[in-house]
C-alpha cells in the first residue's frame, strides 16, 4: 500500500471516530466483544455478528472503500462498542464510553 492511502485511512478513520464519541482518545481496541449470543472475536463474519449481537444500532460507512463500522449501544450501564467491518468480517472491535 502507499503512503498517501494509509495516510488517507488514518485521517479519515481520525475524523471517524471524532464524529461518533464525545471524546475520541477514550475509544480502546478490545480483542472480544460480549453479547447476549456470545462472544464476537476478529475474524467473525458479518452474519455471525448478527446472530450474537442483533442488528447494530447505528452502522456507519460514509464511503463504500472504507471499512463499515458498526455501533452497538448496550445501555447506560455498558460501554458502547465499535466493530469495524472489513470484507465482510471483523477487523477491529473498540470500546467506548458508556452508552445513552
Amino acid at each position: 500500500m502507499s503512503r498517501k492511502f494509509i495516510v488517507t485511512v488514518n485521517t479519515f478513520v481520525f475524523f471517524l471516530v471524532l464524529s461518533v464519541t464525545s471524546n475520541p482518545f477514550a475509544l480502546d481496541d478490545t480483542s472480544s466483544l460480549q453479547c447476549a449470543g456470545g462472544i464476537v472475536v476478529r475474524g467473525d463474519s458479518e452474519d455471525s455478528v448478527r446472530e450474537k449481537c442483533g442488528d447494530p444500532q447505528k452502522i456507519l460507512n460514509p464511503d463504500p472503500q472504507e471499512p463499515a463500522v458498526w455501533v452497538y449501544n448496550f445501555g447506560t450501564t455498558e460501554f458502547s462498542n465499535f466493530v469495524s467491518i472489513v470484507n465482510g468480517n471483523v477487523e477491529r472491535i473498540q470500546t467506548g464510553d458508556y452508552g445513552k
